[in-house]
C-alpha cells in the first residue's frame, strides 16, 4: 500500500484501517463503519436522490449496519470543502473532478486505491485513458465515474436526401455542410467562438495543444503549426459562411440549440443531455435527431471528457469499505440508470458499445466518441482564468473568423496565455 503524504496522525488512522480484518456483519471486504461519509458534487434534486438511495441499498447488503450519509456539496465551494477536510477531517468517499484529480492527489488528500482495485472484477472493462486519469508514480488515488461528451447532432433525413453519411473528417464535413446550405438554404453547421469545450477537438484533431508544460512552467501553443491549424479550420467555418455569423461571441446553447430545433441550422456540436431543452424549443422532428462523432483530420477527433471520478478520502478510517461503496455506485447494473437521469456516460467500453447506446440515436454518436480519445485542458487552477476571464481562446477564434491574420493573433495571445497560466495560484 502506498500512503499519500498526509499529517502523521493521518497516516497511523490509515495503517490501522488497512490492517483491520473482513466485514463481521455483511459480505464486504473491510469493517464495517457505523457510518459511511458519501460527498456528491453538485445540488440534489429527486431523480438524483432515488439514484442514491438505490445504490445505499445495494451497498447496505454488504454492509447491513452501516448508515450511508450522502452529502451534496456545490461544485464552486468544492476547492474550499476539500482544503478545510485536509485539516479537520472529510468524508469516506468522494466525487470529485476528473481534471481535479491530480491536483488533490498531489496535495496528499486522496488513499491510493490501488492493491483495492485488484479484486475488482470490472475493472478491466474500463476504458484504459479513463483509468489511467487517477494513476500517478504508480498508484491509484480514483476511478472514473462518468464522462460528459459531445458529439456532432444532425437530421437524419436531412442527410439522407442529400444523400450523405454523417462526415467523418474535415474535408467531408465541409462537403455535407455545402450541400445542405445547397439544399435547404440554411448555414451547415453552427460554430459558436465561446465553446471551448468544442474548439478543443480541432486543435486537438490537428495534433496542438493550448499549453504544455515545460521545467515547471507553462508554455502557450497557440502560435505553433498545428494549433493555428486547428483555430483557423474552425474560424473558417464562420468566415467561409458555413456557420451563422451570429455565433461569434456566443456559446453553443445560444449559437444551436433553437436553430437546430427549427432546422435553421445543419449541424452543431453539443452533449446528449441537450435532447431535453432543444425539445422545449421544438419538438416536432426528434425522430431525426442523432449524433455521430466529431470529425478531425482523418477520423474521429480526441474530444474534451470533462466527468468525474470517485475517490476514498484519504484519512477515512475504513478505506475498504469505502471502495466497495465506489465499486457499488459505480458498476454496469448502476451505469445505464444514471445515465437516464444525467445524461451522463458510464466509462465502461462494453457498456457503451451495447445496443442501449447505440441504437439511441441521440446517444450512439457521442457513446462512440466516449471510447476515443478523450482530452483535458491544462491541469491547472489557472485554466480557469485563462477559458472564463481572459477567453484568450474564444478571443483568438474570434479574431480569426472576423479576418484578423493568425500571424498577429496568435503570437499576441500565446503570450497572454502563458503569463496567465503561470502567475501565482493564489491571486
Amino acid at each position: 500500500m502506498r500512503l499519500t503524504r498526509f499529517a502523521a496522525a493521518g497516516t497511523v488512522v490509515l495503517l490501522a484501517a488497512a490492517c483491520g480484518g473482513g466485514s463481521d456483519d455483511g459480505t464486504g471486504s473491510g469493517e464495517a463503519p457505523d457510518t459511511l461519509t458519501v460527498w456528491r458534487m453538485g445540488d440534489a434534486d429527486g431523480d438524483q436522490n432515488t439514484f442514491m438511495d438505490d445504490v445505499t441499498q445495494q451497498y447496505q447488503e454488504l454492509y447491513p449496519d452501516t448508515e450511508v450519509e450522502i452529502q451534496w456539496i456545490p461544485w464552486g465551494e468544492f476547492s474550499q470543502r476539500f482544503q478545510t477536510a485536509m485539516v479537520s477531517g472529510g468524508p469516506d468517499v468522494v466525487e470529485i473532478g476528473n481534471d481535479q484529480v491530480a491536483t488533490w492527489a498531489d496535495a496528499g488528500a486522496l488513499y491510493d486505491v490501488a492493491d483495492l482495485a485488484e479484486g475488482w472484477e470490472e475493472r478491466e472493462d474500463l476504458l484504459d485513458a479513463a483509468y489511467a486519469n487517477g494513476t500517478f508514480d504508480d498508484a491509484q488515488y480514483s476511478v472514473p465515474w462518468y464522462s460528459g461528451v459531445r458529439a456532432l447532432w444532425y437530421n437524419t433525413d436531412q442527410l439522407e436526401e442529400i444523400g450523405h453519411e454523417p462526415p467523418e473528417t474535415w474535408d467531408e464535413l465541409i462537403e455535407v455542410a455545402e450541400a445542405l446550405e445547397e439544399e435547404y438554404d440554411i448555414p451547415g453547421m453552427a460554430a459558436p467562438t465561446d465553446f471551448v469545450n468544442g474548439i478543443g477537438s480541432f486543435v486537438w484533431a490537428a495534433g496542438g495543444e493550448f499549453a504544455v508544460e515545460e521545467d515547471g512552467e507553462w508554455v502557450g501553443q497557440l502560435d505553433t503549426p498545428e494549433t493555428a491549424e486547428g483555430l483557423e479550420f474552425y474560424a473558417d467555418l464562420i468566415s467561409d459562411g458555413h456557420s451563422p455569423s451570429a455565433c461569434v461571441g456566443i456559446d453553443e446553447v445560444e449559437c444551436g440549440h433553437a436553430d437546430f430545433a427549427n432546422r435553421e441550422v445543419g449541424m452543431f456540436i453539443d452533449g446528449p443531455w441537450a435532447a431535453d431543452q432543444i425539445a422545449d424549443i421544438n419538438d416536432e422532428h426528434t425522430e431525426h435527431w442523432a449524433t455521430a462523432p466529431i470529425p478531425g483530420v482523418d477520423g474521429m477527433a480526441p474530444a474534451f471528457g470533462g466527468g468525474s471520478d470517485l475517490a476514498v478520502w484519504g484519512t477515512s478510517e475504513h478505506p475498504e469499505a469505502a471502495f466497495d461503496y465506489i465499486t457499488t455506485l459505480n458498476s454496469k447494473e448502476n451505469a445505464v440508470p444514471y445515465n437516464e437521469i444525467a445524461s451522463m456516460f458510464p466509462t465502461f467500453e462494453d457498456v457503451l458499445e451495447s445496443d442501449t447506446f447505440q441504437e439511441d440515436p441521440v446517444q450512439a454518436g457521442a457513446a462512440t466518441q466516449a471510447t476515443g480519445e478523450l482530452r483535458l485542458f491544462p491541469d491547472t487552477p489557472n485554466w480557469g482564468h485563462v477559458q472564463w476571464e481572459l477567453a484568450t481562446v474564444q478571443n483568438a477564434v474570434e479574431r480569426l473568423a472576423e479576418g484578423e491574420d493568425a500571424d498577429d493573433v496568435l503570437p499576441e495571445l500565446d503570450q497572454e496565455l502563458t503569463e496567465a497560466l503561470n502567475r501565482p495560484t493564489d491571486e
